[in-house]
């Protein structure tokens, strides 16, 4: 009887066993971590979009307070729409009061102003300086501005009625990611004009 020598190593079959588990390992383990980095970049996106809508919130909130009427004449409140508002107030402590306007393009939330100029003073809409203020605005159809009279009530038509306006509520949905997360954040407030109360 002849002893056969037993061959060290491995056979390929073992060796291709071993490097398609490590394969999948390492597939698997890359993915966890792609996801975990997508999980944070997006809870990062969305809390600096959230953040940033309770600020500018607070922006419109303080220029809507101190809104007046223009140094042309005009009522304070201007455009009254639902994702289109524009009113004047003094935002920058100078001797004039300027023309602010807050819109909704596409996801983003801009912001026009524009100073006065000339003598008679003019409000010239060429000389509107607009600013992004904020991103990732899912309202898409609904409205931003509503707008409420002295007992709360809705004003169905804005534009009509704006003298009989004494309150506006600001309603921002904010989702960086609405593919991924289907719940919107809301940021809303309601805004009483102050150089209108009516029960002074």
């Amino acid at each position: 009887m002849i002893k056969q020598k037993k061959q060290n190593g491995f056979s390929l079959l073992e060796i291709t066993v071993v490097m398609s588990i490590f394969i999948i390992l390492f597939f698997v383990s890359s993915d966890f971590i792609i996801r975990g980095f997508k999980s944070i970049l997006f809870g990062y996106e969305q809390d600096s979009a959230v953040q940033n809508a309770k600020r500018i919130t607070n922006e419109i909130i303080g220029e809507v307070r101190e809104s007046a009427q223009s140094d042309r004449g005009d009522y304070l409140l201007d455009t009254v729409e639902e994702q289109n508002f524009s009113f004047f107030s003094d935002i920058d402590s100078d001797e004039y009061i300027e023309k602010i306007r807050y819109f909704l393009d596409s996801d983003i939330l801009k912001k026009g102003v524009i100073e006065p100029i000339g003598d008679p003073l003019e409000y010239l809409d060429e000389n509107e300086m607009i600013s992004e203020i904020a991103e990732y605005i899912n309202n898409q159809a609904e409205p931003i501005f509503t707008y409420y009279d002295t007992n709360n009530n809705l004003i169905a038509n804005p534009l009509a009625n704006k003298n009989s306006i004494r309150l506006i509520r600001v309603f921002i949905k904010i989702n960086a990611t609405p593919e991924i997360a289907p719940r919107d954040y809301v940021v809303e407030t309601d805004i009483h004009l102050r150089n209108l109360k009516d029960n002074l």
